[in-house]
Order: structure tokens, then C-alpha cells, then sequence
């Protein structure tokens, strides 16, 4: 008899720990929150940054997190780019493989950044834009240019800034970023707003004027052999080797599927 409770009992402490455990894994590693049900909203020009600054204002919505949450700063609606007309501010949802690779890009450069046609003769250089912000955030320089002696990365708080790309001639430089705000978009959004008809078709063509109609692939950025102007850009000693040999680049290009321990399921 004691045999068996003795049995019972550390049964029941391996699936109470199992329990624990994979419960704490789960939060651990997650990036699942209520704000993602929550900016799927039924406006058809759902104002994305408000949703989020109210998400991380809420006390309880913090406290919610395994991880520690620190103040943020976005840019408001109206100084994002014009492809939240259409697109929400994680626009890569078709690939489920590498959807949230390609959405983490988002946060720190423009989506014509990527996605601008290669045109040749075409004189196109980056830079980094704080959108005209002076505050003690964008002072602390871009996100992740170098690491420190802890290895921690430089401008870890800079959600502002970001990379754009530039049309150069000569004296004359363009930057390739038409603002949410623009005459353009907001005629546009009126006019659906309002019922009125609106050639979707036309919208778009002149929205994606310059866009390419297929995206590169990691490795053109994230290669030895790439010519993405990094050191350029400030990247500098590990921090730059991380961003030309990323270990990402070579799991998302060479495999097909991943496999995660059945804990999870």
C-alpha cells in the first residue's frame, strides 16, 4: 500500500512540475498578447499607434508580461508610411516561416527600404532619419549599431529612427517616404471613409510606383558578398558580423521545416 501512494504521489509531483514547467516555457518564450487581438479592429484605417501606446500605458497589461516592460515611444500615425493605409504595422502574415523575421525589420527601417524596385542607373543610398524627434530616446543613436562591454545592444529604447532609403543626384537628395499624412493618403482614406467610389486598383498602382514586385532575400542584405552599406549605417566590431553572418539567414534559406520538442503541443 505505501508502495503505491509513494507511486500515486510522484506521479502526481511529475505531471505538477511537468505543468509548471512547460507553463513557464510558454511564457517565457510567447510573444502572443491581447493587443494583437485587440488592434484587429473593425475600422478599415484602424489607428495602429494609439492601440499601442494605450497597450503599454496599461499598468495591468505590463504587469501581464513574464518579461519586464519599459516605457516606449512610437511615432504617431500620422509620421508612419503610407503602406498602413492597406497594411497593418506587422505586414508580413503570408509566410508562416518567416513572418516575424521579416516583421522585427519593420520597427527599424521604412518598408521601401526592402522594397524598392532595383531599377539600374538608379542612385540610391541609406541613412538613418529620427523623423525630426530631439529627445533623450534618439540621442542615445540607432537601435543595435554596436554592443557594449556587457554586450548589450546600443539604442536598445530607439523605436524612432529608422533606415530609409535616399535618391541622390548630385546635390539633390529624396527620401523615399510618403507619411501616413500625406495630401494623397488622406484624400484616399476620406473617400473610402465617406462611401465614395475609389479605384483600388489605381490607388495602389500609384502607391507601389517604385515597389519591386518581389522581395529580396535575406541573404542579399545578410551575406559576406553583400554590398548593403552596413559600416555605413554605423554597424561597427560584433555587432556588424552579426548583421553579415546571421545564423537566422542560414536556418530560414537552407531548411524547410522546423521542429520543436512535442512540450509544446
Amino acid at each position: 500500500m505505501k508502495k503505491a501512494l509513494k507511486l500515486l504521489y510522484g506521479l502526481l509531483a511529475f505531471a505538477l512540475g511537468t505543468f509548471v514547467s512547460v507553463t513557464l516555457i510558454k511564457a517565457v518564450v510567447s510573444h502572443d498578447s491581447p493587443l494583437e487581438t485587440e488592434i484587429l479592429s473593425d475600422s478599415r484605417f484602424p489607428d495602429y499607434v494609439e492601440q499601442l501606446n494605450s497597450h503599454y500605458d496599461s499598468y495591468e497589461n505590463r504587469q501581464s508580461h513574464f518579461h519586464q516592460t519599459t516605457e516606449r515611444y512610437f511615432l504617431p500615425m500620422d509620421q508612419q508610411e503610407n503602406c498602413l493605409n492597406c497594411h497593418s504595422l506587422w505586414p508580413h502574415e503570408k509566410d508562416l516561416r518567416t513572418r516575424a523575421f521579416n516583421n522585427q525589420h519593420s520597427r527599424y527601417m521604412s518598408c521601401m527600404s526592402c522594397h524598392i524596385d532595383d531599377k539600374p542607373g538608379r542612385p540610391v543610398k541609406f541613412e538613418w532619419y529620427n523623423f525630426g524627434v530631439d529627445n533623450s530616446i534618439t540621442r542615445q543613436g540607432a537601435y543595435g549599431l554596436t554592443r557594449d562591454a556587457d554586450s548589450k545592444l546600443s539604442g536598445a529604447d530607439n523605436f524612432i529612427s529608422k533606415i530609409l532609403p535616399v535618391i541622390y543626384d548630385g546635390n539633390i537628395n529624396t527620401r523615399l517616404y510618403t507619411p501616413y499624412s500625406s495630401e494623397q493618403s488622406v484624400e484616399y482614406r476620406n473617400s473610402v471613409d465617406a462611401g465614395e467610389y475609389v479605384d483600388e486598383v489605381k490607388a495602389r498602382k500609384e502607391a507601389e510606383a517604385l515597389v519591386s514586385e518581389k522581395a529580396p532575400s535575406c541573404s542579399s542584405c545578410h551575406s559576406e558578398s553583400s554590398t548593403f552599406p552596413w559600416e555605413g549605417l554605423g554597424f561597427k566590431g560584433d555587432r556588424l558580423n552579426e548583421m553579415r553572418y546571421s545564423a537566422v539567414v542560414g536556418m530560414v534559406e537552407k531548411y524547410e521545416s522546423f521542429y520543436f520538442p512535442p512540450v509544446f503541443e
